[in-house]
């Protein structure tokens, strides 16, 4: 009879951590000229987070902002739509029940304004940083509040404009060990 012995983590600890989530979050832009026209609104997003090592992790997101407004002199229509795509490391700070954490990091922004003047469409390269806490609720699912700060220059028909700005944002998630403080392996005999 021969014994092998298998180490294998317990539960769902199987993809011990990674987190996924969606949310939504309130917009307010940063740029006087981009405030008078489309002033403030709301987004979605969603984020996957992968652990690399203690309480350093890595994240990458997508958001989506889309907003009516009026042009400043005509007050025709126009519409807008931001979708920035981001990456960057996240630092968690675990206090009782509550992760607080602080993250950085770089983003790839699609900007598509389209009015009666024409159509403008732009990608340029942004940063932010975010500011949070998240409590997990039942087993790994959690809430997280979080504020962000973002900024991306664009220049579209010669005139410089910031289309980041300060936004606060509500979420759940699901995290797979994450936030765990130490590993529960289980020994199981194969015979």
């Amino acid at each position: 009879m021969v014994m092998v012995w298998v180490v294998v983590m317990a539960g769902p600890a199987l993809a011990t951590g990674i987190a996924f989530g969606i949310g939504g979050f309130y917009f307010q832009p940063v740029e006087k000229a981009f405030d008078d026209i489309y002033g403030t609104g709301r987004g979605i997003n969603a984020e996957g987070i992968i652990r690399l090592w203690k309480n350093l992790d890595f994240w990458v997101g997508a958001g989506y902002y889309t907003q009516k407004g009026k042009l400043t002199f005509t007050k025709e229509e126009t519409t807008v739509k931001i979708l920035p795509v981001k990456a960057g490391l996240r630092l968690r700070l675990p206090v009782s029940v509550l992760n607080f954490y602080i993250s950085g990091g770089l983003g790839h922004f699609i900007f598509d304004e389209e009015n009666l003047i024409g159509r403008v469409q732009e990608t340029k390269m942004g940063y932010m940083g975010k500011l949070g806490c998240y409590v997990k609720i039942v087993k790994g699912l959690y809430i997280d509040c979080h504020f962000q700060y973002s900024h991306c220059s664009i220049k579209p028909l010669e005139i410089e404009a910031d289309i980041g700005g300060m936004s606060l944002g509500l979420g759940i998630g699901y995290d797979f060990g994450l936030g765990e403080k130490e590993e529960k392996w289980v020994w199981r005999e194969v015979k």
